[in-house]
């Protein structure tokens, strides 16, 4: 036990704030640190973080001891209430009942007070700023043999205030007032599970984003090295064929309808069928070779689709040795100028 403040309380029903209530300072060896008398509204600072351990007026708590079969651990208590029901004046339901160990000859001390007002003299100790850990009756606060049994504790402290205390005590914890944390504490940890739940599920679409930005970014890097093997390392996909198409430009002086870029343009919104099935893509002499994966669907009216291109100044055909390959050309390039025959 550590050091510790006890604290003799006057009657239950007369407990107020205003009250002066004897205390001594007990360090954990059970010497006295220090002792005096304080309203109870000037305690809290006294006892600080301390433990206190409130000794109840003589009359307040009633003490016996009495006889139990041998039962298992977690059936003691009810045997205990059992056997006390005949002796208690009151109903059970409006009583603080508690009790020891049984010892090995089935003697077990207990002890029952009136559960409404100590639940009250609690919640006045708790404003007070009192840390109470235990509420023990008089009988069990003092020496074996004490030669007055009956006197309360009061001042000058002597060995009175020093005897050791029950393992137990009346400091149930249904009677325990609720704190402002308290009060809060079960919706504060359902509002922190809440908050790691929304962390864990940013952080799984996080990682999700990314694999899909670092899968955009290696089929980009794949586009523009098929359409410019030329270069070298792929950094930056986007500017490295935005300079490539700009230096193909330039290299050819100003760009005219038989440029890639324009073609490749025009093809795109004639074959929009296309679109994500695209394998390769080849350039040559003003003709546009596309070669598409399998799984895309082809209109069935070539009539309209020769009709599209026709309207864009294109010449759409199907290889016919070749499956999935399309060339696109201008109207104006014929095979010649190509070198096909």
């Amino acid at each position: 036990m550590r050091q510790h403040l006890r604290l003799a309380l006057p009657p239950l029903s007369c407990l107020t704030l205003e009250s002066p209530l004897a205390f001594a300072i007990v360090e954990g060896d059970g010497r006295l640190v220090r002792a005096g008398q304080l309203p109870l509204q000037q305690l809290g600072e006294q006892a600080g973080a301390r433990p206190v351990y409130a000794v109840l007026y003589g009359d307040d708590a009633v003490v016996t001891t009495i006889t139990v079969p041998p039962v298992p651990a977690s059936r003691l208590n009810a045997a205990v209430i059992g056997s006390i029901e005949p002796m208690a004046l009151s109903d059970l339901m409006q009583l603080c009942i508690a009790h020891g160990k049984r010892a090995p000859d089935g003697k077990v001390n207990v002890a029952w007070t009136n559960r409404r007002p100590l639940q009250d003299a609690w919640s006045l100790l708790a404003k007070a700023g009192l840390n109470i850990v235990a509420f023990v009756p008089h009988q069990l606060a003092l020496p074996v043999n004490d030669p007055d049994p009956e006197r309360p504790l009061g001042l000058p402290a002597g060995p009175r205030w020093l005897a050791p205390l029950p393992g137990w005590s009346l400091a149930i914890d249904a009677l325990r007032p609720a704190s402002g944390l308290g009060r809060w504490r079960k919706a504060l940890a359902w509002s922190a599970v809440a908050a790691a739940i929304w962390v864990l599920g940013l952080n799984w679409y996080a990682a999700q984003l990314k694999g899909q930005a670092e899968a955009l970014r290696q089929s980009m890097q794949h586009a523009v090295a098929q359409a410019f093997p030329q270069i070298p390392v792929i950094i930056d996909p986007v500017r490295q064929a935005q300079q490539q198409r700009d230096a193909l430009r330039l290299s050819q002086g100003t760009a005219t309808d038989d440029d890639f870029m324009a073609l490749a343009q025009a093809t795109a919104q004639v074959l929009d069928f296309a679109q994500g099935h695209v394998l390769a893509m080849h350039y040559d002499k003003g003709v546009l070779t596309l070669t598409l994966t399998e799984g895309y669907t082809a209109p069935a009216n070539e009539a309209a689709l020769a009709q599209a291109a026709s309207v864009r100044q294109l010449f759409l055909e199907k290889d016919p040795a070749q499956a999935h390959v399309w060339h696109a050309r201008r109207a104006g390039v014929t095979d010649t100028d190509t070198g096909r025959s």
